[in-house]
Order: structure tokens, then C-alpha cells, then sequence
């Protein structure tokens, strides 16, 4: 099982390795190797190699 599903639904912030931040709901489906994020722009795939951390807003504390 995908480790992010648990949290699906859940508001998240995501920052890659290049320094992007991403800030969405975890969403659908996943694809292996990854996760979809869904905001205001869309749906995006964020792949686990990219990933540093994610940041729970309900929890307030780092998943992943």
C-alpha cells in the first residue's frame, strides 16, 4: 500500500529536492512510485524520489 493514502483528503505541504514547495489534498488513486496532488490548478503527480518531506496542516508535523 502506498504509504500517503492514509492521509488522503488530508492538507499537505510537499517540499522537493529542487525547492519547489507544494501545498494540496492528497488525492485519487495512486500510481506506484508516487502521489497525486490536488490544488486550486489542478491535479499533480509528485513522485517519491523527488519528495524531501511532506507536512501534515491537521497534524502539524512532518509525514513523510
Amino acid at each position: 500500500m502506498n504509504p500517503m493514502m492514509r492521509y488522503r483528503g488530508e492538507p499537505v505541504e510537499v517540499r522537493m529536492r529542487d525547492g519547489r514547495v507544494y501545498r494540496g489534498v492528497v488525492d485519487g488513486d495512486p500510481p506506484p512510485g508516487g502521489f497525486f496532488l490536488r490544488s486550486g490548478f489542478g491535479r499533480r503527480f509528485i513522485p517519491f524520489a523527488a519528495v524531501i518531506f511532506v507536512f501534515s496542516f491537521r497534524f502539524r508535523r512532518r509525514i513523510f
